[in-house]
């Protein structure tokens, strides 16, 4: 059926092909008891026709072939029966009640006799015992009448099946519709939702089955998709907070210029470099705004790495960054205490480098010349743990939680400092993204202390 179409409700499909299976079990289960009855009637009736053969064959022994005997043999005879006495190559008695003579045996044969031959579609018996005195007594019977007890059998468990199969078709439509009302709740609470109601949330039963996993795991993304949404909107509004200022600063000083600038080179030269500064404020915002949500969108496969991800030295490359970041920083003490030992993890080495830089970069904007900036690399079990120390301004103790939230600035130096508040929210990702863990402490007015740790690569 075409997409387009209209299909067949889930508890119809259920109904049917629970009924599907029932009537695959009916019709084998009807085979083999077909079957089996076929074959206890069939030997219980021999059984019986041997019993009546060697009865006759012990009445023959002491009484001649004469019209008693024939009398006394009648009764014997049930109709799709015959019996017959042979003696010296011809029948001397034949008592034949329906039975085709074309089954007869041979006149002149005395050998035993025990078969059921299938003639044209019929079941029949054919008994012979030899006589002492020479012949042979014979029983020959068309199990024709049993075929219509079976039928008679076979048309009641039809019957006893059909009913049964419309039972099942209707209970198990009446027991899926109970069985998916649950979904159905779930279906229209979805349905409900919109981008401005997705704080609600689905009833969880607590039935400990499917339902119930289907509900968690439905909130769980619900959870999720609203906490990016809300991410978005933070992340919208940070940035068009962040963004004014420049805006409004490059603005001011165009209209400066438009006004007295082109008589007065030096209003000329303030508005320019102003405005060259805030270009490049808004450069270094828009660069981190994109690392975030490169950050953000990285897709990990299942074993969480990605194309590109290889192992890097980690002494190696942060030697490295602290080389270029003494003659940035010249004005401070730079301390490097790296593990003897080379500690290697599977990083983007772009992420481990911006990392230091972050870091380092911060370091340096809460410090002053003079102070001490140490830092630290060593193996703590499976983990490298890097540490980037500095004597200097601090954090007070109130706002060190909110240090990795989005364009947060520690409020006394919001003003007196540089920055867009977004290093240590992409140091804080960029962590993470390998299964790490980044925390901070600090003494206001004394030092502060970042601390990362990295999975190292085995």
């Amino acid at each position: 059926m075409s997409s387009g179409g209209m299909t067949m409700p889930i508890k119809w499909r259920l109904s049917l092909l629970s009924s599907l299976f029932l009537l695959m079990i009916l019709i084998f289960f009807h085979g083999f008891v077909y079957k089996l009855f076929e074959g206890m009637i069939i030997q219980t009736e021999q059984n019986v026709l041997e019993h009546k053969l060697s009865t006759l064959s012990d009445f023959y022994r002491v009484r001649d072939v004469n019209p008693s005997l024939r009398q006394w043999l009648q009764p014997f005879v049930d109709q799709g029966q015959a019996i017959r006495v042979t003696g010296n190559g011809s029948a001397e008695l034949e008592i034949n009640r329906g039975v085709s003579r074309d089954l007869y045996l041979p006149e002149n044969s005395r050998q035993s006799v025990k078969e059921v031959k299938n003639v044209n579609g019929r079941q029949v018996s054919i008994l012979a015992l030899p006589l002492q005195g020479g012949g042979r007594v014979e029983m020959y019977t068309d199990f024709t009448f049993l075929n219509r007890y079976l039928d008679t059998m076979l048309s009641a468990l039809m019957i006893g099946s059909s009913v049964l199969l419309v039972t099942v078709v209707i209970g198990g439509y009446i027991m899926s519709s109970i069985a998916l009302n649950p979904v159905k709740r779930i279906v229209r609470t979805v349905c409900e939702l919109d981008a401005s109601r997705l704080d609600s949330r689905l009833h969880v039963p607590d039935t400990r089955d499917e339902i119930e996993m289907m509900s968690r795991t439905f909130n769980k993304l619900l959870d999720e998709i609203y906490g990016m949404m809300q991410k978005q909107r933070q992340f919208v509004a940070d940035a068009s907070h962040e963004l004014r200022t420049p805006v409004s600063v490059i603005r001011g000083y165009t209209n400066l210029l438009s006004r007295w600038g082109k008589e007065d080179p030096q209003v000329m030269q303030e508005a320019l470099d102003a405005i060259d500064q805030e270009t490049e404020r808004m450069e270094r915002l828009t660069s981190r705004l994109l690392r975030l949500a490169r950050l953000e969108s990285a897709y990990f496969d299942q074993e969480g790495r990605k194309e590109g991800i290889s192992r890097v030295n980690l002494n190696k490359t942060t030697d490295q960054r602290i080389s270029h970041w003494k003659n940035t920083l010249k004005q401070r003490k730079i301390e490097w205490m790296p593990e003897p030992d080379s500690l290697t993890a599977e990083v983007y080495p772009s992420d481990w480098e911006d990392l230091i830089d972050i870091l380092l970069d911060n370091a340096g904007k809460y410090s002053d010349d003079g102070d001490l900036i140490s830092l630290k690399l060593f193996r703590e079990g499976d983990m490298a743990v890097f540490i980037v120390r500095n004597t200097g301004a601090g954090i007070p103790a109130d706002e060190l939680p909110q240090v990795f939230h989005r364009f947060y600035r520690v409020k006394i130096a919001e003003h007196s400092r540089p920055g867009s508040g977004l290093g240590l929210s992409i140091a804080k990702e960029v962590v993470e993204k390998y299964g790490g863990d980044i925390s901070i402490d600090s003494r206001w007015g004394e030092w502060t202390e970042v601390c990362v740790k990295i999975p190292l690569s085995h």
